[in-house]
Formats: C-alpha cells, sequence, structure tokens
C-alpha cells in the first residue's frame, strides 16, 4: 500500500477557498481506481493547517492520479492560496494486525 502524507498552511484569509477545493480534491479522488481512502482534516491546534492523509492500493495507482488533470489543477490553486509550499510524503507501507499476535 502506498500512503502520502501532506500539509498546507492557509493565511487567515484563505483557509475557507482552502478547505473548499480540499474538499472536492478528496471526494472526486475517492472515486479514482486504487484509492482506498484520501482524506482532509484541520489540525486542531493549529486550525490554519490543514493535513492530507491519502492511501492508494500501489504506486501505479498514485501515478495515475497525479496525472489527473483535476489533481494537478489542485496542487497549483492550494499552492497559490497557501502560506508557503504544501509538503507531500510519499511512503510504501503495510498494515500490521496487533489482533494477530494475541492469544
Amino acid at each position: 500500500m502506498i500512503l502520502v502524507i501532506g500539509h498546507a498552511m492557509a493565511k487567515p484569509e484563505t483557509l475557507h477557498a482552502m478547505l473548499a477545493i480540499s474538499v472536492e480534491h478528496v471526494l472526486r479522488s475517492r472515486t479514482e481506481p486504487g484509492c482506498i481512502s484520501h482524506e482532509v482534516s484541520a489540525d486542531v491546534q493549529q486550525p490554519l493547517r490543514l493535513s492530507f492523509v491519502e492511501r492508494w492500493s500501489d504506486l501505479a495507482a498514485l501515478k495515475a492520479h497525479f496525472r489527473v488533470e483535476a489533481s494537478r489543477a489542485f496542487a497549483k490553486a492550494l499552492a497559490g492560496m497557501a502560506d508557503g509550499m504544501p509538503q507531500n510524503s510519499v511512503y510504501q507501507s503495510e498494515e500490521i494486525d496487533l489482533a494477530a499476535g494475541r492469544g
């Protein structure tokens, strides 16, 4: 599984617009092949910080997501409104079943 963790800092005057385009992006992305989950949330300690967490079935699905014109337009629009550059980190991961070791 591929895990994407990112964040973007809003300015007070851009927070509402950044949230709106982020929710639209999340809802669209969830319909793409290979998307397991895609979420955006506001940090409770830093309300201007938007956090993104995405889970993709494989790297090919994530690369296809990055090639979607709407994804590219979202990234450009978000960067244009953000206070600084949005950050993204991509990881290859596997889920660990913590209950499997009990017994």
